[in-house]
């Protein structure tokens, strides 16, 4: 009976964490829940490509908060790739870029930077593989905009 008991926490336990890591994914999968309340796209850009499915590596979104005059930048990770160089940055009109960097398997970012009454470039990338299997980097700069 003891055996029993413990096979069905192990169980239980096991379910427990893939639900905790579904949800963090799903959440991060949403660039909104990522840049916080308040946030909404005002831009995106998609990066590099997945061959089995089509779609991108990854897409840069560029969000912004009217209430508090922030703008908020995230790189997803959409493809199936994971743990690679992805990387998120922002600058505010007259001054350096603040970028965030590092090998994420669902996103580089958030990186808030208070932009009102001025304009502001995002930037963002990621790496991705080709169907022969060389690596390639896909990289945006925007320009500069979104002026507030």
């Amino acid at each position: 009976m003891r055996k029993l008991v413990k096979s069905v926490a192990v169980v239980l336990a096991a379910f427990g964490l893939a639900f905790t890591f579904s949800s963090s994914a799903q959440a991060a999968s949403n660039p909104v829940s990522v840049c916080g309340s308040g946030y909404y796209i005002q831009s995106s850009k998609e990066l590099g490509w997945v061959m089995n499915t089509g779609g991108p590596q990854a897409i840069v979104y560029l969000l912004y908060n009217a209430s508090t005059g922030y703008n908020c930048v995230v790189t997803v990770v959409t493809g199936d790739q994971v743990s690679n160089p992805v990387g998120a940055g922002l600058r505010v009109e007259g001054g350096s870029w603040v970028k965030d960097t590092g090998n994420y398997n669902y996103y580089a970012g958030p990186v808030r930077l208070r932009a009102a009454g001025k304009c502001v470039q995002y930037w963002g990338t990621t790496r991705w593989w080709t169907g022969s299997g060389n690596p390639q980097t896909s990289e945006y700069t925007s320009g500069l905009g979104w002026c507030g």
